[in-house]
């Protein structure tokens, strides 16, 4: 993702937290687990990031 925004590493995961800190947060639990099972595997690292809210509970 970064080599494609043509950003540093840091700031397109940053980014790509942010995006789905919103997608947990706007759509719950369940569909997230729904949605992002379809990311590639390399996005485990970010999923396994606690991602906004909805970890704390």
């Amino acid at each position: 993702m970064a080599d494609r925004a043509d950003v540093p590493r840091e700031l397109a995961e940053a980014g790509i937290l942010a995006v789905l800190a919103t997608l947990r947060e706007a759509v719950g639990d369940q569909e997230f687990r729904d949605a992002t099972a379809q990311l590639p595997r390399e996005y485990d690292i970010l999923l396994s990031t606690p991602a906004g809210p909805a970890d704390a509970g």
